[in-house]
């Protein structure tokens, strides 16, 4: 089992962080949504999907 775990960015608009961690406390994923509002484009074009 899993649980997500919301990460606070100090108010930054538009931008959610949440980590995934297991029942051992081991980070298992991690999601930005709004990445391309904090990271830049050549970041993004390297980062590999799991959900493609």
């Amino acid at each position: 089992m899993t649980r997500t775990v919301p990460v606070d960015l100090g108010g930054e608009p538009g931008i959610d962080v949440v980590l995934d961690v297991d029942a051992n406390g081991r980070l298992v994923g991690v999601e930005v949504l709004g990445a391309s509002r904090l990271l830049a484009p050549e970041v993004l074009a390297a980062a590999h999907r799991l959900d493609d």
